[in-house]
């Protein structure tokens, strides 16, 4: 009998990426869809301050555990933050145990890949070559050093998409890293279906029709224009809907962001036609996208949404910004508009409203067991010794 491979996943709970935590969990998710035989052995490095409940939920048949410091000490991290605020590397990276085994994934500017054999590092995106204004100036030039120490070591890369990986050559034309594509699928609890929707609606009080625009509070996530283009309908009367925010108040690159929000929606009388529900629960939030009029993704870049991807499994319609990622990952069910130009957005949003929309169904099973044969593929070279 063949020996099952083993997958290392290095996981960490984030709410302040909260789609980083997703990632993973969906990773696993995706491999339970392969047969028992094809499914490898997953052993999970966590720290104690992660959760791995959500893992456990899962059920997947074969994974062990294992507790790994997965921070500097102080005075490391110390020395870290010096020599990157004057040359823009580190001294100090992370060392993974030695027993771990092959397999590793994902790895990061902070570990070392010195004990590992066939790691890959992840590259989400690549924004703050093209919106670097978002961003300390500070965590740009860190992360594009980052980029040239994986270049200069012809590290493996796994890429969320095409166009990422496309980007990653222009910035750097000449490099010899084997890069691969790996979209990811979406993977929801069912049961956010037997929440009674009227006692949700009761529960954070919203009383009207509504959208839903499901990110953190980010800049570069584009909420504005979503707040432009309710300014430009309430101009035309009043408005048969509400707009529904969930997500995380708070980005601590830009801390007056989410302020900024809350005054434009006070100096324009928008009070009533928006709702920020925070940081909700995952099937909570689930039952609402799906009871929307349609989801609304503003985002001015991304790396492969999470939010299209629930739309896609939920099978409802999303209005979503016209960026060339967006048209790489969605082709069905979807509105597209200008992402600066909120009057676009207004015009779309009116078209939804008045359109009989019938989702086209789709078998999104395929998409994950994709996601799962892909990422499977990815090891498909066991170098156990």
């Amino acid at each position: 009998m063949v020996k099952r491979k083993q997958i290392t996943l290095i996981y960490s709970y984030d709410d302040n990426w909260i789609g980083g935590t997703y990632y993973i969990l969906n990773i696993i998710k995706a491999l339970l869809t392969l047969e028992d035989d094809d499914k490898p052995k997953i052993l999970v490095l966590h720290n104690l301050k992660s959760s791995i409940k959500p893992i456990l939920d899962i059920e997947y048949p074969f994974i062990d555990f294992k507790v790994v410091d997965l921070q500097l000490s102080l005075p490391k991290k110390v020395i870290n933050k010096l020599f990157y605020y004057l040359n823009g590397r580190s001294i100090f990276n992370m060392v993974l145990p030695n027993d771990i085994g092959p397999n590793v994934y994902p790895l990061s500017y902070n570990v070392s890949d010195a004990n590992i054999k066939n790691g890959f590092y992840w590259i989400a995106d690549l924004q703050e070559y093209f919106l670097p204004e978002f961003f300390l100036k500070l965590d740009v030039r860190n992360r594009k050093t980052v980029h040239k120490q994986l270049v200069k070591n012809q590290s493996r890369i796994v890429f969320s998409s095409k166009t990422a990986a496309d980007e990653f050559d222009t910035f750097y034309p000449n490099n010899k890293n084997e890069k691969y594509i790996l979209n990811f699928a979406s993977f929801i609890d069912e049961t956010y279906k037997e929440i009674n929707l009227q006692s949700l609606l009761n529960k954070f009080k919203i009383d009207k029709p509504f959208f839903i625009v499901s990110n953190q509070f980010w800049v570069h996530k584009n909420h504005m224009v979503v707040l432009e283009a309710l300014k430009i309908l309430q101009n035309e009367g009043d408005l048969p809907f509400k707009i529904i925010f969930t997500g995380k108040e708070s980005d601590y690159r830009n801390p007056g962001y989410f302020g900024e929000l809350k005054k434009y929606i006070k100096d324009n009388n928008l009070d009533r036609y928006v709702e920020f529900l925070g940081f909700i629960d995952r099937n909570e939030q689930l039952k609402l996208m799906a009871n929307s009029i349609a989801i609304i993704q503003p985002s001015l870049f991304e790396g492969w949404s999470t939010v299209v991807e629930d739309a896609k499994v939920i099978n409802q319609h999303i209005i979503v910004s016209d960026i060339k990622l967006h048209r790489e990952q969605i082709n069905l069910n979807c509105s597209f508009f200008d992402p600066y130009n909120a009057e676009d957005l207004a015009r779309v949003i009116n078209r939804v409203l008045t359109s009989d929309l019938e989702p086209i169904k789709t078998d999104y099973q395929f998409f994950q067991k994709k996601f799962g044969g892909d990422f499977n593929e990815l090891f498909k070279y066991d170098v156990r010794n």
